[in-house]
């Protein structure tokens, strides 16, 4: 167990066992770290009171399937390490750590990996990149990175702003990659995103052990089939590993 400093302590939204509704590793078991806060303000975002600080977090009950108890904020990273741990169970796979984007709470997410690598329990870090630095740091106790590319037809952030994340993002999946932590890239697709934003995208991905996923937004802004068909397409130019897959947790109902 790690021992507990002032950088240990963060702001947390929730804690769960779930089955991973995205990407490549669809259908595994895993204990979810939903960290509170992000510094985007993506449009199709599902999980919008995980967007900022929160003054409680709920916590799933190991002992009764679906019931939550609440927990005050802030919170240490060896508190959330018993939780973890409580609910790691029999064919779990890993341990999500998740947002949110726990990029915004450096210290507080590696001391929550370090302490899932010393415990044993494989970490799937999903981030949505924008800081290559503060990635960096977590590379060594990581063992899946799950990094989100923001396109510009997502309005995460200003415009202005755009070249400096996609550059941060496009950092954080080089260094992975090269660190040989298998490595996860999702783009969300809307009916909006043209071919060129992914044709701009995947020749800077060429040659990096990745898998691509673009992933159709559902509810407002779904793309049609079609669309689909043809930026799988344009992207398979470049990468070998391209794969279209929904978000099926909604699918199932579960978190």
């Amino acid at each position: 167990m790690i021992l507990q400093s002032i950088d240990d302590i963060g702001n947390l939204c929730e804690i769960f066992s779930s089955f991973q509704g995205e990407g490549p590793l669809i259908g595994r078991r895993q204990v979810f770290v939903r960290t509170a806060g992000c510094n985007l303000n993506c449009f199709y975002c599902d999980t919008p009171m995980s967007r900022r600080d929160l003054e409680f977090c709920r916590v799933m009950d190991p002992s009764v399937p679906g019931h939550f108890r609440q927990a005050k904020n802030p919170v240490t990273s060896s508190w959330t390490m018993e939780e973890i741990l409580a609910l790691w169970t029999l064919g779990t796979h890993s341990v999500s750590i998740t947002g949110g984007e726990p990029l915004c709470q450096p210290e507080f997410s590696e001391a929550l990996a370090m302490g899932c690598a010393a415990e044993g329990l494989p970490v799937y870090f999903e981030t949505n990149g924008f800081s290559q630095s503060r990635f960096s740091r977590l590379i060594d106790w990581i063992d899946f990175a799950a990094i989100d590319i923001k396109l510009p037809s997502h309005d995460a952030c200003p415009l202005s702003e755009w070249r400096e994340l996609i550059e941060n993002e496009l950092a954080c999946i080089k260094g992975a990659s090269r660190a040989g932590v298998a490595t996860i890239v999702k783009a969300v697709i809307l009916d909006s995103t043209s071919a060129e934003e992914v044709e701009m995208l995947c020749p800077r991905l060429e040659g990096l052990d990745i898998t691509l996923v673009l992933q159709p937004a559902s509810g407002k802004g779904k793309p049609d089939p079609e669309k689909l068909m043809l930026l799988h397409k344009a992207a398979s130019e470049h990468l070998d590993e391209v794969v279209v897959i929904p978000q099926a947790h909604k699918m199932m109902g579960v978190l």
